[in-house]
């Protein structure tokens, strides 16, 4: 059974990557449209703000609470996407010296967790404020919140595939 995985890059999956697919135009297109869908993400959110603010007699104030998800969702965004990918394969679990992997999992996992949250308080907020509170009334604003994250969330997955093809598509050409 073992020697079915002697030739492949070491994975900690049993099957192969199946985006190896994407040649280097796609992973930038990849990239183009993860870029997109922040761009976009932000841009519900802000028709929303401005919605608001042109609103003659809206029933729910914004406040910093709706900013906050989306940021945090933003620099989970940030956080995951800086890491070198590289950095997180290894085994040993020293503190000191060259070796990073304790790092960089750290801080993929601070990523996450700041992604999570972010995510989370978009539809806390949508629930207690714009449905409970309010009984549904400008409830566009909590949904708003809620597709940002969504689409940041979304952003860092196909980012992350995007950068992960290219490092496995330039290992097997050193090969």
């Amino acid at each position: 059974m073992q020697s079915l995985y002697n030739d492949e890059p070491q994975s900690i999956f049993v099957i192969r990557n199946p985006f190896r697919f994407l040649t280097r135009k796609g992973r930038q297109i990849g990239s183009y449209l993860s870029g997109a869908l922040v761009a976009m993400g932000w841009w519900v959110f802000l028709d929303a703000v401005i919605q608001y603010k042109t609103a003659e007699n809206p029933a729910v104030e914004m406040g910093f609470e709706d900013w906050f998800s989306g940021i945090l969702a933003t620099l989970g965004m940030l956080v995951i996407n800086l890491i070198d990918k590289s950095r997180l394969q290894g085994e040993a679990f020293s503190y000191a010296g060259s070796d990073l992997v304790w790092k960089a999992r750290l801080f993929l996992f601070v990523g996450f967790a700041l992604i999570g949250f972010g995510f989370a308080g978009a539809c806390s907020v949508m629930i207690i404020k714009y449905i409970v509170r309010h009984e549904g009334a400008d409830l566009y604003y909590g949904i708003a919140g809620v597709v940002q994250c969504g689409l940041i969330m979304l952003s860092t997955a196909v980012l992350w595939i995007a950068q992960g093809t290219q490092e496995e598509y330039e290992y097997s050409l050193r090969i």
